[in-house]
């Protein structure tokens, strides 16, 4: 089946400056290669520090960032991980040796000092594209002052969009996270200020980032294509023997780490117990290696890399009789994430397989799983009361039927063939509007 209609309007030459690029691996790559569905490839064109392989379906000029761009201190480039440029929208890079380690964060904390810099051979190949607008979700201050300065040299509107609260958690710990953050403050103030068009997740961040910048803020987040992934949709809600849990997605220690190990912990208990029983985690394999030890309790639990088709993906999302929806209890998570929306949500209500979503309710994923009536949610950390859902979820066809039903209704309001013409109109009216002004 094709994919839905694409906006039919002008598209303007868009440049990508992003720590996540085009993939079908990462949760901002996925997002990426929906919305983006449709856009001219010659008119998308991508800098990133992604150290996830880009692919070529959405966009195929490349430009990958290195010190001549994002620098740091000469003394401090050993300490840095090879994704340490991303990290404010990704993640923290490769472990250092332990004493480095622990030097830098008694002194930066979670960050390192960096600059970001315009180079003679990015100013080129950015001119030789000729772009008409910036398109970027922002990441670490290098990152940040490279856009202010691309924006201002080449007098581009800028559409941003904002997809965790990283601002909230990050340069934090050291004796010098202070005035880092205080910079990484300013340069979001000026780039929000400066905006042309504001995007959020979803509907929280969009409410909460108004009252915080006192400018509007638009919702979008993953889309799916709806009526092609319904075709494979779960049918029979019984629930086979084994009980089959899943869980799918990024495993992230500021994210959902702990609660996905609280999961695994409470699967083992119940397989100890007689239950037969199983979770399958599909993850990228660099994100479960380190965890590996907490996540395969026993040999109820099997850990695989992700799943690269979308037809096996929507498949085995059928296929599994629970779905896991974990948030991290802990402070600095909910700082991060409170405001998040995961890719996966849309991809799980279109499956029609009943979600336990397991999460602090602070959250905007977990209140809109309660809001929606999608998922069965635990919403304290406590293993008996999983426990507990878990067993309910298997026997109770009811409630089975009851959350199946809600997430055919919900899955609506993430349907690629209305979101994605939206979205990309939207970016095209930023040129509009500039050019009319």
């Amino acid at each position: 089946m094709p994919d839905s209609a694409p906006f039919r309007g002008s598209f303007p030459r868009l440049l990508f400056i992003t720590p996540a690029a085009f993939n079908r691996t990462s949760g901002g790559g996925i997002t990426f290669s929906n919305l983006f569905r449709g856009w001219p490839k010659d008119r998308i064109a991508t800098v990133h520090s992604d150290p996830t392989p880009v692919t070529t379906d959405i966009c195929e000029r490349y430009y990958r960032l290195g010190e001549a761009e994002i620098a740091t201190w000469l003394l401090l480039r050993r300490l840095r991980g090879p994704a340490a440029s991303s990290a404010a929208a990704l993640g923290s890079g490769a472990a250092n040796p332990r004493l480095r380690h622990r030097l830098k964060s008694i002194v930066f904390g979670d960050g390192l000092p960096e600059r970001g810099h315009l180079s003679p051979r990015l100013r080129s190949w950015i001119a030789e594209y000729r772009p008409d607008l910036i398109y970027t979700i922002l990441g670490g201050i290098g990152l940040m002052e490279l856009i202010e300065a691309v924006r201002r040299d080449f007098a581009l509107p800028l559409a941003l969009h904002f997809m965790d609260d990283w601002q909230a958690a990050i340069h934090r710990g050291g004796f010098l996270s202070p005035l880092q953050r205080r910079q990484m403050q300013r340069l979001v103030a000026r780039l929000v200020a400066a905006a042309e068009v504001r995007l959020g997740i979803c509907e929280a961040m969009c409410e909460d980032y108004a009252r915080r910048w006192g400018r509007s803020f638009t919702p979008f987040q993953n889309a799916v294509d709806v009526a092609r992934w319904r075709a494979f949709a779960k049918r029979d809600l019984a629930v086979g023997t084994p009980i089959r849990l899943l869980y799918t997605g990024s495993v992230l220690g500021f994210a959902q780490a702990a609660s996905l190990a609280d999961c695994c912990a409470v699967v083992a208990a119940l397989a100890g117990e007689g239950l037969a029983i199983t979770l399958d985690i599909h993850s990228p394999l660099s994100q479960t290696a380190p965890l590996r030890h907490r996540l395969e309790c026993g040999g109820a639990v099997r850990i695989h890399d992700t799943i690269a088709a979308d037809e096996d993906y929507f498949r085995t999302l059928a296929a599994a009789d629970i779905l896991l929806l974990p948030v991290n209890f802990d402070a600095h998570s909910q700082r991060y994430i409170r405001l998040s929306m995961p890719t996966k949500v849309p991809a799980y209500l279109v499956s029609g397989t009943p979600v336990l979503a397991y999460g602090p309710p602070e959250t905007a994923q977990i209140a809109y799983a309660r809001a929606g009536g999608w998922a069965h949610v635990v919403d304290r950390r406590d293993p008996a009361a999983l426990g507990a859902a878990i067993r309910r979820l298997a026997s109770d066809m009811t409630l089975r039927r009851q959350l199946s039903a809600a997430q055919r209704s919900a899955a609506a309001r993430h349907d690629a063939a209305t979101i994605r013409p939206r979205f990309q109109a939207t970016l095209a009216g930023a040129r509009r509007q500039v050019s009319h002004a």
